[in-house]
């Protein structure tokens, strides 16, 4: 049962929040893993790419880590939007020991805190801190289902070489032949205004 207390808490709560084990996921998707094998660099770009979108499209507030000792990078933050964050951790600490410390920080911040990674003992540590864990074959599942929804929610159809886009206009919301009597009375008056000017 919910205290009122804490409903107006949970009124002010992101949504939910996606952790993921960067390395982890390259290996697991086929695309990533290829790609990884001519550079790793390219497989870290891709996946940040992928996730920026599928974090937009669901609302996700996204942490991607990877462990710094296969970056050759030195540890850093970066903010890549306000709803994306990249981590590369330092070189003794790994991105399960990075992720396992957030989901316990953030805990009470987030709705829903998912952790991909498909560590066992990882995935254990994750439920027992509250999060709800993802394998990496799940994400990649749940990113494609967000691409087909996406694109169902953006259609459009293509005629020849023109795209007809739905759009909400205010001319939809005059019914029939009202629609055009409508626009060529304001047309006719903005031409009357311009004349008298």
């Amino acid at each position: 049962c919910m205290r009122h207390s804490d409903k107006g808490r949970l009124d002010t709560m992101k949504a939910d929040i996606l952790l993921v084990d960067g390395y982890n996921v390259i290996f697991a998707w086929p695309e990533l893993k290829r790609l990884s094998k001519q550079s790793l660099s390219h497989a870290r770009s891709r996946l940040r790419h992928i996730l920026q979108n599928y974090g937009m499209f669901k609302g996700y507030y996204v942490i991607l880590v990877f462990d710094g000792k296969y970056a050759g990078m030195a540890p850093a933050e970066e903010e890549v939007s306000p709803d994306f964050l990249e981590v590369y951790t330092a070189e003794g600490v790994t991105a399960d020991s990075y992720i396992e410390k957030a989901v316990f920080i953030r805990k009470n911040s987030f709705r829903n805190i998912y952790v991909c990674t498909s560590d066992h003992a990882e995935q254990n540590q994750i439920l027992g801190s509250g999060g709800l864990r993802i394998s990496a074959r799940e994400l990649l599942r749940q990113v494609e289902r967000a691409k087909l929804d996406e694109r169902r929610h953006y259609r459009h159809t293509h005629t020849g070489d023109s795209v007809r886009l739905e759009r909400n206009e205010f001319g939809r919301l005059i019914e029939g032949t009202k629609a055009a009597e409508g626009w060529e009375t304001m047309r006719l008056n903005g031409k009357k205004r311009e004349n008298k000017e």
